[in-house]
């Protein structure tokens, strides 16, 4: 038995009308979800933008102090990115292991990191400091908007800041002086 037409479409539309009803009334919790998802998104994005900006780098800067051996060179490489998070990994031969230690760096560290930044543009770092290759040295190695400079050190290279003392021209020292300074603030 089917059902006159005159029946079938008004059923038909009622049916279109309820359908519609319930969409509206389901649509301001989902709209509200989006916008809301909307809005967390937005400040996360203004959060990290805002955090970049206040970071002195324009580029990553990538700290290595290895020291050469039987396995190749050996040390610890820190790696500070232009929003100013960091990661500290050890080196082994060609390899870099996965990070153990990562960080943010506090305002007081930004404004540290700045700093040392000015020091390290007043002054030109040449590509290779110190008294050029040796037999298993101490290799201190800046990377930072494309240019490289490289510390050599004689083999145990010593502490930093006895080095520093030591040392005989302003771009070693200021090699010395951004390689404790960031030690420092990322740890080892």
């Amino acid at each position: 038995m089917t059902a006159p037409l005159e029946t079938t479409l008004p059923r038909a539309h009622v049916t279109h009308v309820v359908l519609s009803l319930r969409l509206q009334f389901r649509l301001p919790g989902l709209t509200a979800a989006v916008v809301g998802l909307g809005l967390v998104f937005l400040g996360v994005l203004i959060s990290r933008m805002v955090m970049a900006e206040e970071c002195p780098l324009s580029a990553p800067l990538v700290l290595t102090d290895t020291q050469s051996g039987f396995a190749g060179e050996t040390g610890n490489v820190w790696t500070i990115a232009p929003d100013c998070s960091f990661s500290v990994a050890r080196q082994v031969g060609l390899n870099v292991l996965q990070p153990h230690k990562q960080g943010q760096f506090t305002a007081q560290q930004r404004t540290q990191l700045k700093e040392l930044l000015d020091r390290m543009t007043a002054t030109a770092l040449p590509e290779q400091l110190g008294s050029g290759p040796q037999v298993n040295a101490r290799r201190i190695t800046l990377d930072y908007g494309g240019k490289q400079s490289v510390l050599s050190l004689p083999p145990g290279g010593g502490d930093l800041s006895a080095l520093r003392a030591a040392a005989g021209d302003d771009s070693t020292r200021l090699m010395l002086d951004l390689a404790d300074g960031l030690k420092a603030m990322a740890g080892s």
